[in-house]
């Protein structure tokens, strides 16, 4: 389905990092805004947590170096507002076990690394510093449970379209001897002893290690904002195998993200596929690893990563390749300030994004808002005829109006709870609401009728008590 030159429906988007300009004002965000809108791109993802630091209101770390200066502005909020309001989707873009990456550690008391020494992952001879800097430890349970916290104090309190997990791996193959993970290790496989790094079983735990964050993560953000999306920037280095086993993210990191697609604990694969186009063999790489993304999609979304830093050329020559083979989108690193975004800018809108694209949807997340809805209206209906609790219910009702605004059964029963609790004008909001849905719904209209009679009486009664006669006896 397409109009113009493109197609209707395309995953048009940008990572915009914390590193450099981009958002980091509030000047700098409506520029990238204007850019993105102009470029016919229909999403941002914001580089909300960097290396252990937040650029939006955490309850778990410190607010970033880069942004102090600027104490009352909250990066995700303001870019959610102005992209929102151009039709653009933000995804909260989270570098997740990678907690630092200078040779000095941070100053700051409250940054995890010095609060959590023990969570840091090391090598076999005790080495904590990786090529990439200092990770966390996934085999450490309450690592995990530390990511995930982070991810739904972002989903509970911002209005994001997405949760994007970046770094959700090891460092390398040799990493994962933290002392903790080590124990967890031997408890749950009954062990005991340091495992040897060639052990498969060892291996394998690492790599369910991962797995098991993103799926927490995944069951959590269903369970309160099904709507949100969770996505993943994925590592393909090198070329693609036949075999997902023989891969670079299976071998090298322990990141099976192929697991993670197959399962549906991923709504969209996002694999950094950076190859220079320039280079024939780079290029075909390129082209193999979207095949084999493809090949291990499993019904979920797939959108190619690809280098925006490349010549305008190059860029556009990799994007009409993805496209061509059908992929539902793509994303370009990165969208910060600079001249070579103006001039890639000005070759995505009057070529390759001459049109713009609606963001594919997704049926499995429409399938888990409506499911949540029901659910909440379930238990509100529960609540109020079981319980007898009116306030529970309302409350239920609102949630499951959040997740669904146009479920008439839900706003009709609000109307009805609000209706036995003589909030009159609140029932007739809610049973007019209902009606504009669905004009033939008789029940919402009729009880309706009986609210403005109640308000009639009401203000009858009011008016009676409140008007005293003009002369009065005395009686002495």
């Amino acid at each position: 389905m397409c109009f113009a030159d493109g197609p209707r429906y395309e995953f048009r988007g940008a990572w915009v990092t914390a590193w450099s300009n981009g958002f980091l004002t509030p000047e700098e965000a409506d520029e990238t805004i204007r850019l993105a809108k102009e470029a016919n791109l229909n999403a941002l993802f914001i580089q909300v947590r960097k290396v252990g630091d937040a650029y939006y209101k955490s309850s778990f770390e410190p607010r970033a170096k880069n942004i102090e200066n600027l104490p009352d502005y909250d990066p995700l909020a303001y870019v959610i507002e102005k992209a929102h309001a151009e039709g653009l989707e933000v995804h909260a873009w989270l570098n997740t076990f990678r907690a630092w990456s200078a040779q000095e550690l941070p100053t700051d008391p409250s940054h995890v690394v010095h609060q959590h020494p023990d969570w840091i992952t090391r090598n076999a001879s005790g080495e904590t510093k990786a090529s990439e800097g200092l990770y966390l430890d996934p085999g450490i349970p309450e690592v995990q449970d530390y990511i995930v916290n982070i991810c739904m104090d972002i989903v509970k309190n911002y209005d994001v379209d997405g949760i994007h997990l970046d770094y959700i791996r090891y460092p390398g193959p040799e990493f994962g001897y933290a002392p903790a993970a080590i124990v967890a290790f031997n408890s749950e496989k009954y062990r005991s002893g340091t495992p040897s790094n060639s052990d498969l079983v060892w291996k394998q735990w690492r790599r369910d290690q991962v797995t098991k964050v993103v799926r927490k993560i995944y069951q959590q953000v269903n369970l309160h904002k099904p709507k949100v999306k969770v996505t993943a920037a994925t590592i393909p280095w090198g070329d693609c195998s036949s075999s997902f086993s023989n891969t670079s993210p299976y071998v090298q990191v322990y990141q099976d993200w192929r697991a993670w697609m197959e399962e549906g604990i991923l709504d969209a694969n996002i694999p950094m596929n950076y190859k220079d186009e320039s280079r024939p063999k780079n290029a075909q790489q390129y082209r193999n690893w979207i095949e084999g993304c493809r090949r291990w999609q499993y019904n979920r979304h797939v959108y190619c990563g690809l280098n925006f830093s490349q010549s305008v050329s190059m860029v556009l020559q990799q994007l009409d390749a993805s496209r061509k083979r059908e992929m539902n989108g793509m994303v370009g690193f990165a969208f910060n300030q600079s001249d070579a975004r103006i001039k890639l800018v000005a070759a995505l809108k009057y070529g390759i994004f001459a049109e713009p694209a609606l963001v594919p949807e997704m049926p499995w997340k429409l399938d888990a808002v409506r499911r949540a809805s029901r659910q909440r209206y379930a238990d509100a209906i529960d609540a109020a005829t079981r319980g007898r609790d009116l306030d529970g219910a309302i409350k239920l009702l609102h949630e499951a109006l959040e997740f669904d605004p146009d479920y008439t059964d839900a706003r009709f029963r609000l109307g009805r709870c609000y209706l036995r609790q003589d909030r009159f004008e609140e029932a007739i909001a809610e049973f007019e609401k209902v009606l504009a849905i669905d004009p033939s719904y008789a029940s919402a209209a009729r009880q309706m009728e009986i609210a403005k009679q109640e308000i009639k009486k009401r203000d009858a009664s009011q008016n009676t008590t409140n008007t005293a006669p003009d002369d009065q006896d005395t009686v002495n």
